[in-house]
C-alpha cells in the first residue's frame, strides 16, 4: 500500500517519491470496475456478460402530497419492479449534489435591479442541492439453481469455442433488457423516467458514461470525447460512426477516472491540483428495522451535504427463497423461539411470494458521504447515521470494509457486496421510494425564464413562477392569489415579486392599502396617488374625457349607472338606464371636449329623474348647492390620469370608510383605463390588488370577471389577488371565479389557520394545510401551489437589509418619506439616501 500521513488529525494516502514504485504495482481502477464496453448508447456490458441500462427519474414529491397519493405512487413502483424475475437486479442511486444557481435578467428599473442584486447575493456562497435519482436495470441471467448453473456452463463452453453463439446470446439478452426498460418506463411515467444514452447526440456526451464516472470521481461526472470514428470497444457493433466519438474504444474503466483514489481512514479523491481534493466515507446498513415505510429515509434529502446513496436488489428465484424461508421457519420452531410474530410474518411472506404479491431478493445499502473537508465530513457521517437510527435501522461507518463498500456502488459489481440481506420487493421500494422535491421550471412559458429563485427548507432550489407552463408564442395563465396574515410579509412579498418581474420589462399597477407599497413605488420612480378626500386636490379623473369609441361609450354608460345604484342593487330600471345613456351620448355628440364633464352631461336629465339624490353626490355644486361628497373624484374639467410603467393607488379610505358601490365606481374607471393600455404593445402588465375581494365583490365585477380574466391573459396581463384574511376569500361569492382562473396560489405560514378555510375553502390537502399551520409566521415559509403541484419554500430577504424598509411601509416610515420629499424633491436619487440614513431612527 501507499504511505500514510496525518491530515487534519486523520490518516490519508500520501504518495512520496519512494512509494511510486509501490503505487505502480497496485491494482488500477480497471481491476475493480467490471464494466467493459458499450453495446448501444443505452447499454453497457460487464466482464461476466451482464448487461445494464440506467433510467434517470425526476421522482415524485412527498413533502406536501396526500398520504394516499404517496402510497399510490409506492404501490405503482412496486408493481412495476415485481414484473421482473431472478434474471434481473436493480441498483438504485441517489446522488445529492451541490449546484450553482444564477438567475439572470435585463432590468430596466434601477431600483428593481438593486433589489435583485442584493437578493441574488445570498446564493453566491450558499450551498444548494439537487437530488438525482437513477435505477440501473441489470440483466444478469440465471445465476442460481440447476438451470442457472447449467446455463453458465454451456455459456462458458460456447464462449470458449463458438464466437457466434456469444453474439447471438448477447442479442437475445439485449432484447430482454430493452423489454424490461420499456415496461418500467411505461409503468413509471408519473416518476418522470428518462433512459440515459437516449439523447446523447443532443447532450454532446454519453449520459450513461457520465453516470458510471460518478462513483470513481467523488460525485463529479466525466464527459468523454475521443477523436476517433469508432463507436465503442465492442467491434461487433458497427451501426454508429462519427468523426468525434463520445464513446471510448478501450476498456470503460480506463477512461472514466479523472481523479486518483486513495484509501486510508477516509477515501481521498485527488485531482491534478492540490486544491482539487475531496474526501469521502462509507456508511452501510448493518441491521434492519422491524418494519419499513416509504418515508423512512426521506430525512436524508434534508442533509446539508453531498452524498451518493446506493441500494441494490438482486432478485432471487422463488424456489431458492422458499427453501431458505422453510429452513428459517424450522430453525425457529426447533429452537422454541418465542417470537411468534416473526413466525407468522414469515408465513405471510411465503404466501405473498407464492401468490406473486411480492418478490424477494438480496439487498444492500451504502452511503458514500462527500466533502471538501474532513471536519465537515465527520459532521455529515454523524447526521447520516442518525437518519438511519431514527428510521429504526442500524447503520455503521465502514472501516476495514470501506474499500469493498466503495466498489460495491458500481453496477454489476456484486462480488464486493459484504453486507446483504434477503428482503421483499416492497421493502426495497421503501428503501428507495423515488421521492424528490419539486424544483419548479426554469424556462417553460412565454416569459423565457423563471421569475425568481427560491430556497426550500431542504436546501434545494425552487424556480418560482407566477405564470403556468405554456408555449412560447402565447401568454400563459398568470393570475395569482397570495394569502398572508398580519406580519407574514405579504406586502414585502408583493413588492419583491414586482421587482423580480421587472426582468421581463413591462408595467405594474398597485391597488394598495395603508400606503404599504408607496415607498417602494416611489423608489422605482413610479407615480403614487392617495385616493381620499384629504388628497382631493391630487385627483383629477373624468371618464367623459375618454376618446369617443364604442368601447368607451359603453363603459361610461355602465359607470354612470353604477354612480346611481343603491347598495346591493343588482338591476336598475330600464328607463333610468336609458336616461343615463342619453347623457353619455349627449356629452360626446353635443358638448365640446373641454365641456365634457359630469355636471354638463347630466343637465339633460329631467327634474323628475328618480336618482337625483344619488347622482348629486358625484356633482359639483351650483347656485348655492355645495359640492357632492364624491364630486372631487370624477366631476373635473380634465382628466389627469396618465398611466406610467409603475403606479400605485392607495385605496384605504374607500376600503374602510365608503360603501361598496362607491368603491366599485372608482375601481371600474381605474381598471378600464388599465385595460385600454393593454392593447398597445403586448408587454407584460401586473396588477397587484391588496384585499382584492373587497374591490371585486359586487355585481359589476361578478358579471365582468367571467370574460375579463381570460381576456387579460391573452393581453399578457395578470392579476395578483392578495389578502390577509382567508375567510374573506372563502366567504366571497366570487371565490370560485377567482380561484378557478388562478395559475398560482401562495399561502404564507399561519399558526392560526383553520381547516375549514384552507382544506374546505381552498381545497388543500391535509398535508398542505399542515405545512401552513405548523410553521411560525417568522419562518417566512410559504406553500407554493400550481395546479395539483405544491412545494414548501422560504422567502429569505435577509440580504436586502435596509432595502426592506423600502419594500414595506409603515405609518412612521411613510410620514418620514413625505417629510424628506418636501426637503429634497421627488426623485429617488435625491431622497432615497436621506431616507435610508434617517429610517434607522424609526
Amino acid at each position: 500500500m501507499c504511505l500514510i500521513k496525518e491530515y487534519g488529525g486523520v490518516k490519508v494516502m500520501n504518495l512520496t517519491d519512494s512509494s511510486v514504485k509501490i503505487a505502480r504495482r497496485e491494482m488500477g481502477v480497471s481491476h475493480h470496475v467490471p464494466i467493459t464496453h458499450f453495446n448501444a448508447p443505452t447499454i453497457l456490458e460487464s466482464k461476466t456478460g451482464a448487461l445494464f441500462s440506467v433510467i434517470k427519474f425526476s421522482g415524485v414529491p412527498f413533502e406536501t402530497e396526500k398520504t394516499e397519493i404517496i402510497n399510490s405512487a409506492s404501490s405503482g413502483w412496486h408493481r412495476a419492479l415485481s414484473a421482473l424475475d431472478e434474471r434481473f437486479a436493480l441498483l438504485g442511486t441517489l446522488h445529492r449534489r451541490k449546484v450553482s444557481c444564477e438567475l439572470k435578467g435585463e432590468f430596466n428599473n434601477k431600483f428593481a435591479k438593486q433589489v435583485d442584486q442584493a437578493y441574488q447575493s445570498q446564493f453566491i456562497d450558499k450551498s444548494l442541492y439537487v437530488n438525482d435519482l437513477y435505477v440501473a436495470v441489470i440483466f444478469k441471467g440465471l445465476t442460481t439453481g440447476k438451470v442457472g448453473r447449467l446455463s453458465d456452463l454451456l455459456c462458458r463452453v460456447n464462449e470458449r469455442y463458438i464466437k457466434d453463439a456469444r453474439t447471438a446470446r448477447r442479442e437475445i439478452n439485449m432484447k430482454q433488457l430493452n423489454d424490461a426498460i420499456f415496461q418500467l418506463t411505461t409503468s413509471l411515467s408519473e416518476f418522470g423516467p428518462h433512459v440515459l444514452g437516449s439523447h446523447d447526440d443532443a447532450l454532446g456526451y454519453s449520459g450513461l458514461l457520465a453516470y458510471v464516472s460518478l462513483f470513481v470521481n467523488g460525485g463529479e461526472t466525466l464527459s468523454f470525447k475521443n477523436n476517433s470514428s469508432a463507436f465503442a470497444s465492442d467491434k461487433t457493433f458497427e451501426k454508429t460512426k462519427r468523426a468525434v466519438s463520445i464513446y471510448p474504444q478501450g476498456h470503460i474503466a480506463q477512461v472514466i477516472t479523472a481523479k486518483r483514489i486513495f484509501f486510508g481512514d477516509f477515501i481521498q479523491f485527488q485531482g491534478a491540483l492540490p486544491k482539487e481534493t475531496r474526501f469521502a466515507a462509507m456508511v452501510s446498513v448493518k441491521r434492519y428495522g422491524a418494519e419499513s415505510a416509504s418515508i423512512m429515509l426521506d430525512p436524508l434529502l434534508h442533509l446539508d451535504g453531498e452524498f451518493i446513496a446506493t441500494q441494490s436488489f438482486l432478485f432471487e428465484s422463488k424456489t431458492e427463497v422458499d427453501k431458505k424461508m422453510d429452513r428459517q421457519g424450522n430453525k425457529m420452531q426447533n429452537a422454541n423461539d418465542p417470537a411468534t410474530s416473526q413466525i407468522e410474518a414469515l408465513a405471510t411472506a411465503r404466501d405473498d411470494l407464492a401468490s406473486d404479491h411480492i418478490a424477494m431478493g438480496y439487498h444492500h445499502n451504502t452511503v458514500m458521504i462527500l466533502s471538501d473537508s474532513i471536519q465537515d465530513l465527520e459532521r455529515l457521517i454523524a447526521q447520516t447515521i442518525k437518519c438511519y437510527m431514527n428510521a429504526g435501522i442500524v447503520a455503521v461507518r465502514e472501516t476495514l470494509g470501506q474499500e469493498p463498500a466503495f466498489w460495491s456502488q458500481i453496477p454489476t459489481n456484486f462480488k464486493y457486496i459484504a453486507r446483504s440481506s434477503l428482503i421483499s420487493s416492497k421493502n426495497f421500494t421503501d428503501f428507495f421510494p423515488l421521492h424528490n422535491y419539486r424544483t419548479g421550471f426554469m424556462d417553460a412559458n412565454h416569459l423565457g425564464s423563471a421569475m425568481m429563485l427560491i430556497e426550500t427548507p431542504s436546501k434545494t432550489p425552487l424556480w418560482l413562477n407566477l405564470h403556468a407552463k405554456g408555449p412560447k408564442d402565447n401568454p400563459s395563465p398568470g393570475h395569482t392569489t397570495l394569502i398572508g396574515g398580519n406580519g407574514s410579509g405579504k406586502t414585502v412579498a408583493m413588492c419583491c415579486f414586482d421587482a423580480q418581474l421587472n426582468r421581463y420589462g413591462g408595467s405594474s399597477f398597485f391597488f394598495d392599502r395603508n400606503r404599504g407599497a408607496e415607498i417602494y413605488i416611489r423608489a422605482c420612480e413610479g407615480h403614487y396617488a392617495v385616493l381620499s378626500p384629504d388628497h382631493a386636490e391630487e385627483i383629477h379623473f373624468n371618464p367623459l374625457q375618454l376618446a369617443d369609441t364604442a368601447t368607451n361609450r359603453k363603459f361610461c354608460k355602465d359607470w354612470l349607472i353604477q354612480l346611481v345604484k343603491k347598495e346591493h342593487e343588482t338591476e336598475i330600471d330600464e328607463r333610468i338606464a336609458d336616461q343615463l345613456g342619453q347623457c353619455v351620448d349627449y356629452a360626446y355628440e353635443q358638448l365640446a371636449p373641454e365641456h365634457r364633464h359630469l355636471t354638463h352631461a347630466s343637465k339633460i336629465l329631467p327634474i323628475s329623474f328618480d336618482r337625483w339624490i344619488r347622482l348629486r353626490r358625484w356633482l359639483r355644486g351650483d347656485k348655492g348647492r355645495p359640492d357632492g361628497e364624491y364630486a372631487y373624484l370624477f366631476d373635473n374639467e380634465f382628466d389627469a390620469l396618465n398611466l406610467q410603467n409603475k403606479m400605485g393607488f392607495d385605496m384605504t379610505h374607500f376600503l374602510d370608510h365608503e360603501p361598496p358601490s362607491v368603491l366599485a365606481a372608482l375601481t371600474m374607471y381605474l381598471m378600464h383605463r388599465i385595460e385600454l393600455s393593454l392593447k398597445k404593445d403586448g408587454r407584460l402588465v401586473s396588477i397587484f390588488l391588496d384585499e382584492a375581494w373587497q374591490y371585486l365583490d359586487n355585481d359589476y365585477w361578478q358579471t365582468k370577471l367571467k370574460k375579463w380574466l381570460p381576456t387579460l391573459r391573452k393581453l399578457n396581463c395578470h392579476l395578483i389577488f392578495a389578502t390577509q384574511s382567508p375567510r374573506s376569500v372563502v366567504s366571497s361569492p366570487i371565490k370560485h371565479m377567482i380561484l378557478d382562473n388562478c395559475a398560482t396560489n401562495i399561502y404564507f405560514a399561519n399558526p392560526q389557520a383553520k381547516p375549514e378555510d384552507y382544506i374546505d375553502g381552498f381545497n388543500l390537502s391535509p398535508e398542505e394545510f399542515n405545512c401552513i399551520k405548523e410553521n411560525e409566521i417568522q419562518s417566512r415559509l410559504f406553500l407554493y401551489k400550481q395546479g395539483h403541484e405544491s412545494a414548501l419554500a422560504r422567502l429569505n430577504l435577509g440580504h436586502l437589509k435596509d432595502l426592506l424598509k423600502i419594500m414595506s411601509g409603515t405609518q412612521a416610515s411613510v410620514d418620514l418619506l413625505t417629510k424628506i420629499r418636501k426637503e429634497a424633491g421627488d426623485h429617488p436619487k435625491d431622497w432615497l439616501p436621506l431616507f435610508l440614513g434617517r429610517s434607522h431612527m424609526l
